[in-house]
């Protein structure tokens, strides 16, 4: 017997964070130039906050939507249904977030939301360890946050964020600024599991798919969030950038060698996320700050596309055997050669100059490598038709105008909130701009290399190692269990007492 009265307050519910959506999406579009501050709530919208909650918010709704037939007759459902309501709540909130102490208070509430989300299916312990360490590091998170806060309190006298903001752009306090952009960095890793704070987000694959679903699409790109409403402070601090660049790379390098090492589709999905937070986070720490705006959105809907339909069957596909390894490499290296004459049409084209930074013109090394691997999708195989050429060539000229183009908009979009930023340029930042097209570079090595790698002793323990993330989740798992025991002694200490 279906329960109306539950129905209805689940239909509720959805048209509350459907409606949410609908706002956002007309502020994206109504917002002009100045910021629409609400002191009262502690919240601003501009062009930022408006797209950053419209994703959560329309992701939210898809979830909840999708949550209402996955959970039906699971007698939990309806209180399932309430902590993810109020979960997308708290990240709706968070984007919109001008306040410091209503910052915080979001960023709390979300972490908390997804922990008891987690924790749905209380009765498995493969879901409750990972939920444990998320949420120990999640309070990593929490005190570098508030450390932030506190120094912006004592040193600018304010908690308003716009405030502060223009305060710190106008110059001085260096070392107040250099420890607050560390910190808010600090915070950013750890709620988008970077490197060492990754190995829970491969591990929680035990909680319902909706669960998945919001976390890979919205929840995890809370910490690219905060860093570019951050921004103008984060780009006058050298060494939180150089430790955004380097820890991205890292956990980029981790995440794609563990995922091309996965069997199992949603797993492949979630070390697809690592790598991608860390590009992320590469983006931030060279500055492109357009660009990171443009990869939450993209990967924020991609993902949610993906998990909530990661149950379907995949259909059948004939084995193709791998291709010789020196015609991929020459492949790539062909079509990142093509790739620069490009580039430079789409200079032309679309007026944006990458030679404006180190850190932009390594974005646009970045692109080349990809068209690279674009030209090895393409024509991997001997004997490739014309058509598979002519596609290659036109591939490359589309994709060099289209990303120019999309990095320019985006700029001319967040110009507004960003402000006039002045770009690293100096040796660190050429240091920071190098290392992850060095790192992207010898990923596209050892992948070309896999097929021989794979026939060795050697390349079967990499892969073994790789499927289990070289252990790193195991290490966490130790430390977590003795923190974790140590909690549970004294909360029976003190209820004993």
């Amino acid at each position: 017997m279906i329960d109306r009265r539950s129905e209805r307050w689940e239909f509720v519910l959805l048209g509350v964070i459907g409606g949410l959506a609908v706002l956002s999406a007309a502020l994206v579009v109504a917002q002009g130039v100045s910021p629409i501050p609400m002191r009262g709530a502690g919240l601003v919208i501009d062009r930022l906050s408006a797209s950053l909650s419209l994703l959560v918010a329309s992701v939210g709704a898809i979830t909840f939507r999708f949550s209402q037939r996955y959970l039906d007759g699971d007698p939990e459902r309806r209180a399932f249904l309430m902590r993810l309501a109020a979960t997308v709540g708290a990240a709706y909130a968070l984007m919109l977030a001008n306040h410091l102490g209503v910052l915080v208070a979001a960023w709390t509430l979300t972490s908390l939301g997804l922990h008891a989300l987690l924790t749905h299916e209380r009765g498995r312990a493969e879901a409750l360890r990972p939920a444990r360490k998320k949420f120990l590091i999640s309070r990593l998170g929490d005190v570098a946050l508030i450390g932030a806060m506190a120094v912006i309190g004592l040193v600018w006298g304010t908690l308003e964020l716009s405030t502060f903001l223009e305060r710190a752009s106008a110059g001085g306090n260096e070392v107040a600024i250099g420890v607050v952009a560390t910190l808010v960095a600090i915070a950013a890793l750890t709620k988008s599991a970077q490197f060492p704070f990754h190995s829970w987000l491969p591990e929680t694959m035990e909680a319902p798919t909706p669960v998945s679903a919001l976390m890979h699409a919205g929840i995890i790109n809370a910490g690219g969030a905060l860093l570019l409403r951050f921004a103008p402070v984060i780009v006058q601090a050298p060494t939180a950038l150089v430790m955004l660049t380097a820890v991205g790379t890292l956990t980029v390098v981790l995440g794609l060698l563990a995922m091309w090492a996965q069997v199992k589709v949603k797993r492949t999905l979630a070390w697809s996320t690592v790598a991608q937070m860390g590009f992320m986070m590469i983006q931030c720490g060279l500055a492109a700050f357009p660009a990171a705006w443009l990869h939450i959105i993209g990967h924020g809907l991609y993902k949610a596309w993906s998990f909530l339909r990661s149950g379907e069957l995949p259909p059948p596909t004939r084995p193709t055997p791998p291709s010789a390894p020196g015609r991929v490499l020459g492949l790539a290296t062909l079509g990142t050669l093509v790739a620069i004459p490009a580039l430079m049409l789409a200079n032309t084209v679309t007026t944006f100059d990458p030679l404006h930074s180190p850190g932009e013109l390594a974005l646009a090394g970045i692109v080349a490598l990809a068209i690279g691997q674009l030209w090895v999708g393409l024509l991997r195989h001997p004997g490739a038709s014309s058509r598979r050429w002519v596609g290659a060539i036109g591939g490359t000229v589309a994709v060099a105008i289209l990303s120019f183009e999309l990095y320019h908009l985006a700029g001319l979009f967040l110009a507004p909130v960003l402000g006039p930023m002045v770009l690293p340029n100096g040796p660190i930042a050429w240091v920071s701009a190098v290392l992850p097209v060095a790192a992207m570079i010898a990923l596209i090595i050892s992948q070309s290399l896999l097929p021989v790698l794979g026939n060795r002793p050697i390349g079967r323990a990499f892969y073994v190692h790789a499927l289990n993330g070289f252990y790193f989740g195991a290490i966490a798992d130790g430390l977590v269990d003795r923190v974790w025991s140590r909690l549970a002694r004294s909360r029976r200490g003190v209820e004993g007492a």
